[in-house]
């Protein structure tokens, strides 16, 4: 079997240039991304709740049939 080429090794090439984010903006850039990671993460939760509540009201249902 001929082994199959794989991009993956090309995400983390040594030979990719970093680029170059001034000092003065690297906390403003992590300070944006953790506001999205919280964003994020309290949209999942809205989506869970959303469908938990989705699945009580049709257990309901069924139990009422």
């Amino acid at each position: 079997m001929r082994p199959r080429p794989s991009r993956q090794r090309d995400l983390f090439e040594v030979d990719q240039k970093m680029l170059d984010i001034p000092t003065t903006q690297k906390p403003l850039l992590v300070s944006l991304i953790e506001r999205m990671l919280v964003e994020a993460l309290a949209d999942d939760d809205i989506a869970t709740d959303a469908a938990s509540d989705k699945a009580r009201e049709v257990a309901d249902e069924q139990d009422r049939a």
